[in-house]
């Protein structure tokens, strides 16, 4: 944060840099008596150069900028050459020479704070993502605390020998289903099964619905606390049958759904909590209803 920080005041003394510079340049070429054609040229290239470093950056600019310098150099020597009465003093060159530069240093300053800034957002963003465990359509817990949880349930088991059962329960076709009746149908959908999970399962047994990914954003968990395999089977007809059927939000219509569930069984032989997942998944991906 206090990178951040820094970076911030950086930028708001660059912008105030640039502010200045812009009128500086305005009353430079505006002061005189009349802006004739060169000035007009001159100060037109200044503030191209200056959109280019906001836009692509501080090396884009230089070389912008170098490159007017350069046309601008031969133009003189050729003027020189040719006898020709350049309405610039050498002061005037020389300060539009270091305006050049410092439009392009300025705003190409400017350009990589501001991407520096979105950056750091985007970090802040993720991370504050990271911390966030609750699903908004169910109010359940999200895939990163059930492995959590699951993972302290597994010691916990281990150390005290009380068993536990990890069910996933998956709606089959929820592509199909949002597809078919849009996202409003689809978060009423997930929002009744969460009530129906809520309402058919002890207040102890922790409910979570899993992120999108391989397992679908309709794919619940329910980690069953003191629970031995009968026990599970149990909740498990009981869910199924609530759930095979659903009212859409505006009644007008009945769905029948496919459910699938997959179901694991804490034991001596489970490495890691890691291993429940998968013997849940490799079930849930055989269920036939």
């Amino acid at each position: 944060m206090r990178g951040f920080s820094n970076r911030n005041g950086r930028f708001i003394a660059y912008q105030t840099l640039f502010l200045f510079f812009l009128l500086f340049l305005s009353w430079y070429a505006l002061d005189l008596p009349a802006i004739p054609l060169v000035q007009a040229v001159l100060m037109g290239i200044a503030l191209i150069i200056g959109l280019i470093g906001i836009f692509f950056g501080l090396l884009a600019s230089l070389g912008l900028s170098l490159l007017a310098l350069f046309l601008f150099g031969s133009l003189l020597i050729w003027g020189m050459v040719a006898n020709w009465t350049f309405p610039l003093s050498v002061l005037e060159i020389a300060v539009w020479m270091l305006i050049f530069l410092a439009a392009a240093i300025i705003t190409g300053l400017i350009h990589r704070l501001v991407a520096q800034t979105v950056e750091e957002h985007q970090e802040m963003v993720g991370k504050f993502d990271d911390l966030v465990t609750i699903d908004e359509v169910t109010g359940f817990s999200n895939e990163k605390r059930l492995l959590f949880d699951l993972e302290e349930e597994l010691s916990r088991s281990r150390r005290t020998g009380v068993p536990f059962s990890l069910m996933l329960i998956e709606v089959k076709y929820m592509d199909s289903f949002s597809q078919l009746y849009g996202r409003n149908e689809t978060d009423y959908l997930l929002s009744s099964l969460a009530n129906i999970l809520r309402e058919h399962t002890r207040l102890t047994d922790r409910k979570f619905r899993l992120d999108q990914g391989d397992q679908g954003s309709g794919t619940f968990a329910v980690i069953l606390n003191n629970s031995l395999e009968e026990g599970a089977e149990v909740v498990h007809a009981k869910l199924e049958k609530l759930m095979q059927t659903h009212v859409l939000e505006n009644k007008k219509k009945q769905v029948t759904l496919t459910i699938a569930f997959g179901i694991s069984q804490y034991a001596d032989d489970v490495s890691d909590h890691m291993e429940l997942v998968k013997r849940a998944k490799q079930e849930l991906d055989q269920y036939i209803q």
